[in-house]
């Protein structure tokens, strides 16, 4: 009987400990969810990073919206203005050698970090279409440009899709590089709906986890180039930048499980078909070796917009601003002059 009773007491001793346990790691995993989170301008001890402060001339921030953004722009202020947006993961360092040639000769440039990526805060809001295209909007307003030309990439090219449906009036043109917003569901990976899950942003922040989607991020990025003698060092760069983020700006996880949830990557078809109507040049750019946005995106795009350029860099992956800038180039310049 005494026996009997010492168990059930420890069993009960183990369930209570086992429910505080359980509150101990939710409390853990969620007691940054209401926060406004900083960004790799916190980082003090590392000045020799792969993505420094000052990685393009010309940096500045501004106080928007939803908070502190970290942009650059340079190149000749009476030059043609382009703005870069990026993707998911790589902040604005992924446009290196396309936007300083474009600066180079003649063009005023301007990038800038996405929320909760590079130097730019990470705040705690949903990082969907309404984020982004305010962030872009205050930041053009902050700079005090009313009408340029647009580049965006994967993510960046909903985006931009999003803000030309949104402002029309202030499209000079439109160049979508791989874009996101076209996926078929089948397209999206398991891991992605996997992030559609209750509380997977939360969980999915939390420090062990983070380690282990931040490797699998860069073994993805490594891989597609695994048939290639070396992995080029423009990757090897990025690899470092996607590490530097995951380690030291505490919203870059969050962010990316946000967009993730929240950013339509299959339902932007009205955007993206706004642009048909309109009289500035659209075109878009994609790697035949893409194993993130699939072809099937570009026959899209073609349908929603018959007008559109298409451009097929032969062998080309989802790396492409970075493995091809000149096959960029050659299609911005006759666009921007």
């Amino acid at each position: 009987m005494a026996l009997a009773a010492g168990v059930s007491v420890a069993a009960a001793a183990s369930a209570a400990l086992a429910v505080l346990g359980a509150r101990k790691v939710y409390k853990s995993l969620t007691a940054e969810r209401g926060c406004t989170l900083p960004s790799l301008r916190a980082v003090t001890s590392h000045s020799a990073i792969a993505y420094p402060e000052d990685y393009y001339p010309g940096g500045s921030y501004a106080d928007l919206s939803f908070g502190e953004t970290h942009y650059f722009l340079f190149g000749p202020e009476d030059g043609k203005k382009v703005v870069f947006v990026h993707g998911l993961s790589t902040p604005a360092s992924v446009y290196d050698k396309v936007a300083r040639h474009m600066a180079n000769n003649g063009c005023r440039v301007l990038l800038y970090d996405l929320y909760s990526r590079g130097y730019t805060v990470g705040p705690a809001v949903a990082h969907d279409p309404l984020l982004y295209v305010t962030q872009l909007h205050d930041l053009l307003k902050h700079v005090g440009w009313k009408r340029c030309n647009f580049v965006g990439l994967s993510l960046g090219g909903g985006i931009v899709a999003c803000y030309a449906h949104r402002f029309p009036e202030a499209v000079e043109s439109l160049t979508f590089i791989a874009p996101g917003g076209l996926l078929s569901p089948s397209d999206i990976p398991w891991v992605g709906k996997i992030f559609l899950l209750p509380y997977s942003e939360e969980i999915f922040s939390h420090k062990s986890i983070k380690g282990y989607f931040s490797t699998k991020n860069i073994e993805s990025m490594r891989n597609e180039f695994k048939s290639e003698p070396k992995v080029p060092e423009c990757i090897d760069e990025a690899c470092k930048i996607l590490a530097l983020q995951f380690q030291h700006h505490a919203g870059y996880a969050r962010g990316l499980m946000s967009t993730l949830r929240r950013f339509p990557l299959t339902e932007l078809r009205p955007e993206y078909a706004a642009s048909q109507q309109q009289a500035y040049p659209v075109q878009v750019i994609w790697g035949t070796k893409d194993a993130v946005v699939p072809g099937t995106t570009i026959d899209t795009l073609q349908q929603l917009v018959p007008r559109v350029k298409v451009t097929r860099v032969e062998g080309a992956t989802h790396s492409i601003v970075m493995t091809h800038p000149n096959a960029i180039i050659e299609q911005l310049e006759p666009i921007v002059r």
